[in-house]
């Protein structure tokens, strides 16, 4: 295992440190998936800060999903004001030194939480946390996000699950997932295996193409978004 720290920025004057870690051998790249930065993390966190997020958010919790380095997530709690932003993986130790090692720039109350979208108890621990801070809002709302979760078609029914026990807290809730332009298909199984489980409570869904700037001779080029776009607390429990 080899760490490398960098230096991402992310808007303005504000620059996050990432500690990646980078692996030799290809084969250890499934299983430590959580540590190193999406590809649509950063467009995606840009995205949602300038075109998708009203003014005022203090009364809004964000929560990422298989975050990884914690890029999406810390980049909105450096950058604006929310109530909380909890960031969730199921390696939350790398999360945590990533954490700690923005702490003097995330504005908002940031936490992190092991969350294998497999274990209930964990499933369960994330839905309490924020259910506990919506109560302690006068006017919550919930924004869950994920970049780069769709590519492991096997794990779409356990994430759609998730996603659902997260969002039962009769609050306005809103999901947004990123994914590469190249995977398309991810987006369309993710999308029937989702129909499958909500049923006539499906909320209604489009995508959204977010600019890349490109590095060095690579092209520009797009990534999707998924934006589940109405309220789906309604929906019955898991």
């Amino acid at each position: 295992m080899m760490d490398d720290t960098c230096a991402v920025d992310i808007g303005g004057t504000h620059h996050l440190r990432i500690i990646e870690d980078l692996q030799d051998n290809d084969e250890d790249v499934e299983k430590n998936v959580g540590r190193f930065v999406w590809p649509t993390a950063l467009p995606m966190m840009k995205h949602i800060r300038e075109d998708i997020l009203p003014s005022n958010t203090e009364d809004t919790i964000i929560v990422e999903l298989g975050a990884g380095c914690g890029l999406l997530g810390m980049g909105l709690a450096a950058t604006r004001k929310f109530h909380q932003v909890i960031i969730t993986d199921h390696d939350d130790v790398w999360l945590r030194r990533n954490l700690d090692l923005n702490a003097g720039i995330l504005g908002a109350d940031v936490t992190a939480m092991s969350l294998d979208w497999d274990d209930v108890s964990e499933v369960q621990a994330v839905s309490d946390m924020i259910g506990k801070t919506c109560s302690a809002i006068h006017d919550p709302k919930l924004l869950i996000v994920a970049s780069d979760v769709l590519y492991n078609h096997s794990s779409h029914q356990k994430l759609v699950h998730t996603l659902r026990k997260l969002s039962l807290h009769g609050v306005p809730t809103r999901i947004l997932i990123g994914f590469l332009n190249d995977r398309d298909n991810d987006e369309k199984l993710f999308l029937s295996v989702a129909r499958v489980v909500y049923g006539d409570t499906f909320p209604s869904s489009r995508s959204i193409f977010v600019e890349r700037e490109g590095k060095n001779s690579i092209p520009k080029s797009e990534e999707l978004m998924l934006d589940l776009s109405e309220r789906i607390d309604n929906a019955s429990s898991v």
